[in-house]
Protein backbone atom coordinates (compact mmCIF):
# COMPACT_ATOMS: atom_id res chain seq x y z
CA UNK A 1 0.00 0.00 0.00
CA UNK A 2 1.42 3.49 -1.08
CA UNK A 3 0.47 6.50 0.77
CA UNK A 4 1.35 10.04 0.41
CA UNK A 5 1.95 12.56 3.18
CA UNK A 6 2.33 16.28 2.34
CA UNK A 7 4.04 18.58 5.08
CA UNK A 8 3.57 22.48 5.19
CA UNK A 9 4.16 25.96 7.24
CA UNK A 10 0.98 27.33 4.95
CA UNK A 11 2.06 31.19 6.59
CA UNK A 12 -1.17 32.66 8.46
CA UNK A 13 -1.01 35.15 6.13
CA UNK A 14 -2.18 33.16 3.14
CA UNK A 15 -5.42 32.94 1.57
CA UNK A 16 -6.80 29.64 3.20
CA UNK A 17 -8.49 28.92 0.13
CA UNK A 18 -5.13 28.88 -1.88
CA UNK A 19 -4.02 26.37 0.82
CA UNK A 20 -7.21 23.96 0.12
CA UNK A 21 -6.48 24.42 -3.25
CA UNK A 22 -3.11 23.36 -3.09
CA UNK A 23 -3.89 20.50 -0.64
CA UNK A 24 -6.93 18.99 -2.94
CA UNK A 25 -4.15 19.00 -6.64
CA UNK A 26 -1.73 16.80 -4.42
CA UNK A 27 -4.86 14.37 -3.07
CA UNK A 28 -2.29 13.86 -0.15
CA UNK A 29 -3.43 10.85 1.90
CA UNK A 30 -2.08 12.64 5.09
CA UNK A 31 -1.61 16.36 5.84
CA UNK A 32 0.23 17.90 8.69
CA UNK A 33 -0.04 21.79 8.47
CA UNK A 34 1.46 24.34 10.61
CA UNK A 35 0.39 28.39 11.03
CA UNK A 36 -3.53 26.95 11.53
CA UNK A 37 -5.51 30.45 12.62
CA UNK A 38 -8.32 30.81 14.35
CA UNK A 39 -10.14 34.28 14.44
CA UNK A 40 -6.91 35.75 12.85
CA UNK A 41 -7.66 39.18 11.07
CA UNK A 42 -5.77 37.62 8.44
CA UNK A 43 -8.44 35.10 7.67
CA UNK A 44 -11.85 37.41 7.85
CA UNK A 45 -13.60 35.10 5.51
CA UNK A 46 -12.71 31.60 6.94
CA UNK A 47 -11.61 32.46 10.89
CA UNK A 48 -11.18 28.98 11.81
CA UNK A 49 -8.60 27.83 9.33
CA UNK A 50 -8.65 24.18 11.10
CA UNK A 51 -11.95 23.61 10.00
CA UNK A 52 -11.85 25.18 7.36
CA UNK A 53 -9.69 22.65 5.73
CA UNK A 54 -10.74 19.52 7.37
CA UNK A 55 -14.57 20.08 6.17
CA UNK A 56 -13.20 21.17 2.53
CA UNK A 57 -11.37 18.02 2.59
CA UNK A 58 -13.66 15.94 3.83
CA UNK A 59 -10.86 14.45 5.94
CA UNK A 60 -10.62 13.66 9.94
CA UNK A 61 -7.96 15.68 12.07
CA UNK A 62 -5.95 16.10 14.81
CA UNK A 63 -5.66 20.28 15.76
CA UNK A 64 -2.98 21.34 18.45
CA UNK A 65 -4.14 25.40 19.12
CA UNK A 66 -2.27 27.77 20.91
CA UNK A 67 -1.25 31.39 21.83
CA UNK A 68 2.29 32.35 21.00
CA UNK A 69 2.66 34.00 23.65
CA UNK A 70 1.19 34.88 27.45
CA UNK A 71 0.36 38.40 25.69
CA UNK A 72 -0.25 37.30 22.13
CA UNK A 73 -4.68 36.92 21.90
CA UNK A 74 -3.84 35.57 18.46
CA UNK A 75 -4.91 31.60 18.37
CA UNK A 76 -2.37 29.44 16.05
CA UNK A 77 -1.83 25.73 15.99
CA UNK A 78 -0.56 22.51 14.10
CA UNK A 79 -2.91 20.20 12.28
CA UNK A 80 -2.61 16.44 10.83
CA UNK A 81 -5.46 15.74 8.75
CA UNK A 82 -5.96 12.57 6.75
CA UNK A 83 -8.36 10.31 4.78
CA UNK A 84 -8.11 7.46 7.47
CA UNK A 85 -9.53 6.78 11.07
CA UNK A 86 -7.54 8.41 13.97
CA UNK A 87 -7.26 5.45 16.50
CA UNK A 88 -6.08 7.89 19.14
CA UNK A 89 -4.34 11.41 19.70
CA UNK A 90 -1.74 13.40 22.01
CA UNK A 91 -0.97 16.80 22.44
CA UNK A 92 2.44 18.20 24.43
CA UNK A 93 3.78 21.16 24.89
CA UNK A 94 7.08 21.65 24.29
CA UNK A 95 7.67 24.95 25.17
CA UNK A 96 6.29 27.94 27.50
CA UNK A 97 6.85 31.38 28.08
CA UNK A 98 9.50 32.22 31.20
CA UNK A 99 9.43 35.99 30.83
CA UNK A 100 12.75 36.31 29.16
CA UNK A 101 11.58 38.12 26.25
CA UNK A 102 13.46 36.21 23.39
CA UNK A 103 12.39 35.11 20.01
CA UNK A 104 12.07 31.89 21.51
CA UNK A 105 10.33 32.35 24.57
CA UNK A 106 6.87 31.47 23.94
CA UNK A 107 4.34 28.42 23.58
CA UNK A 108 4.73 25.88 21.31
CA UNK A 109 2.78 22.60 21.04
CA UNK A 110 3.59 19.08 19.63
CA UNK A 111 0.57 16.60 17.67
CA UNK A 112 0.47 13.13 16.81
CA UNK A 113 -2.42 10.96 15.62
CA UNK A 114 -2.56 7.54 15.46
CA UNK A 115 -3.85 5.75 12.68
CA UNK A 116 -5.73 2.62 11.29
CA UNK A 117 -4.33 1.95 7.94
CA UNK A 118 -6.30 -1.37 7.29
CA UNK A 119 -4.38 -4.04 9.05
CA UNK A 120 -1.61 -1.17 10.15
CA UNK A 121 -1.01 1.08 12.65
CA UNK A 122 0.44 4.36 12.02
CA UNK A 123 1.59 7.12 14.12
CA UNK A 124 2.42 10.85 12.64
CA UNK A 125 3.54 13.88 14.45
CA UNK A 126 4.03 17.11 13.55
CA UNK A 127 5.39 20.42 15.12
CA UNK A 128 5.88 24.37 14.70
CA UNK A 129 9.24 24.65 16.83
CA UNK A 130 10.49 28.08 17.73
CA UNK A 131 12.20 30.83 15.79
CA UNK A 132 15.51 31.95 16.73
CA UNK A 133 17.62 34.74 15.26
CA UNK A 134 19.16 33.78 12.18
CA UNK A 135 18.02 30.22 13.28
CA UNK A 136 20.81 29.88 15.68
CA UNK A 137 20.74 26.84 18.16
CA UNK A 138 20.25 29.37 21.38
CA UNK A 139 19.77 27.23 25.08
CA UNK A 140 16.29 27.67 24.98
CA UNK A 141 16.18 26.00 21.58
CA UNK A 142 17.94 22.71 22.71
CA UNK A 143 15.91 22.43 25.75
CA UNK A 144 12.63 22.72 23.31
CA UNK A 145 14.14 19.72 20.80
CA UNK A 146 15.00 17.98 24.01
CA UNK A 147 11.25 18.16 25.06
CA UNK A 148 10.17 17.05 21.60
CA UNK A 149 12.54 14.17 21.95
CA UNK A 150 10.83 12.93 25.10
CA UNK A 151 7.50 13.78 23.57
CA UNK A 152 7.99 10.90 20.89
CA UNK A 153 10.94 8.73 23.09
CA UNK A 154 8.37 5.87 22.74
CA UNK A 155 7.61 6.40 18.64
CA UNK A 156 10.35 3.63 17.55
CA UNK A 157 8.70 1.62 14.95
CA UNK A 158 5.98 2.81 12.38
CA UNK A 159 6.21 6.67 13.29
CA UNK A 160 6.68 10.04 10.90
CA UNK A 161 7.85 13.03 12.45
CA UNK A 162 6.84 16.31 9.97
CA UNK A 163 7.73 20.04 10.45
CA UNK A 164 8.96 23.57 10.47
CA UNK A 165 11.82 23.01 12.75
CA UNK A 166 12.87 26.46 12.05
CA UNK A 167 16.70 25.19 12.19
CA UNK A 168 18.91 24.40 9.09
CA UNK A 169 20.27 20.91 8.35
CA UNK A 170 24.10 21.70 9.72
CA UNK A 171 22.60 22.68 13.07
CA UNK A 172 22.62 20.83 16.46
CA UNK A 173 18.57 21.29 16.60
CA UNK A 174 18.62 18.51 13.26
CA UNK A 175 21.42 16.92 14.81
CA UNK A 176 19.78 15.84 17.84
CA UNK A 177 16.57 14.71 15.92
CA UNK A 178 18.52 12.56 13.75
CA UNK A 179 19.44 10.33 16.79
CA UNK A 180 16.22 9.24 16.63
CA UNK A 181 15.10 9.43 12.89
CA UNK A 182 16.02 9.45 9.69
CA UNK A 183 15.34 11.91 7.23
CA UNK A 184 12.36 10.70 4.61
CA UNK A 185 13.56 13.32 2.17
CA UNK A 186 14.10 15.04 -0.29
CA UNK A 187 17.95 15.92 0.17
CA UNK A 188 18.68 18.47 3.06
CA UNK A 189 20.32 20.49 -0.26
CA UNK A 190 16.46 21.40 -1.23
CA UNK A 191 15.24 24.42 0.44
CA UNK A 192 11.75 25.34 1.47
CA UNK A 193 12.21 28.90 2.65
CA UNK A 194 11.44 31.44 2.02
CA UNK A 195 9.77 32.74 -1.62
CA UNK A 196 8.08 35.66 0.07
CA UNK A 197 10.80 38.81 1.58
CA UNK A 198 10.81 38.38 5.64
CA UNK A 199 12.68 40.77 7.73
CA UNK A 200 12.16 40.70 11.56
CA UNK A 201 14.53 40.93 14.65
CA UNK A 202 17.33 43.02 12.68
CA UNK A 203 17.34 39.45 10.11
CA UNK A 204 16.18 39.65 6.71
CA UNK A 205 15.87 36.83 3.74
CA UNK A 206 14.41 37.34 0.13
CA UNK A 207 15.97 34.00 -1.44
CA UNK A 208 15.40 30.65 -1.65
CA UNK A 209 18.53 29.85 0.73
CA UNK A 210 17.08 27.59 3.78
CA UNK A 211 15.75 24.28 4.59
CA UNK A 212 13.72 25.14 7.51
CA UNK A 213 11.13 21.97 6.62
CA UNK A 214 11.36 18.18 7.66
CA UNK A 215 9.77 14.90 7.39
CA UNK A 216 11.75 12.45 9.59
CA UNK A 217 10.89 8.83 10.55
CA UNK A 218 11.82 5.50 11.90
CA UNK A 219 13.96 2.98 10.07
CA UNK A 220 11.11 1.26 9.39
CA UNK A 221 9.84 3.29 6.72
CA UNK A 222 10.30 2.45 3.57
CA UNK A 223 9.97 6.04 1.33
CA UNK A 224 9.04 5.58 -2.43
CA UNK A 225 9.24 9.32 -3.50
CA UNK A 226 10.28 12.66 -2.06
CA UNK A 227 10.23 15.93 -3.25
CA UNK A 228 9.39 19.87 -2.77
CA UNK A 229 6.19 21.01 -4.67
CA UNK A 230 6.61 24.60 -5.93
CA UNK A 231 3.68 27.05 -5.28
CA UNK A 232 3.21 30.55 -5.15
CA UNK A 233 1.24 30.23 -2.08
CA UNK A 234 2.58 30.19 1.65
CA UNK A 235 6.63 31.85 2.35
CA UNK A 236 7.33 27.72 2.57
CA UNK A 237 7.18 25.18 -0.07
CA UNK A 238 5.59 22.28 0.82
CA UNK A 239 7.19 18.29 0.95
CA UNK A 240 5.33 15.92 -0.07
CA UNK A 241 6.49 12.58 0.04
CA UNK A 242 5.40 8.50 -0.53
CA UNK A 243 5.73 5.43 1.40
CA UNK A 244 5.15 1.76 1.86
CA UNK A 245 3.73 0.51 4.40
Amino acid sequence: MIISILQWNIWYQENIENVLELIKQTNADIVCLQELTIGHRRQPVHPNTPDYIAQGLGYNSAIATFNPSDTDKNVIGNGIFTKFPIFDTRKELINSPTGSGGFDDENRMYVEAKLQLGNSLLKVGTVHMSYTHEFNATARKLQETDSLLKAIQENNEHFILTGDFNAPPASEVISRITTKLRNLGPNHTENTWTTKPFSYGGFSEDKLAWRLDYVFGTQDVEVVSAEIVETEFSDHLPILIRIKV
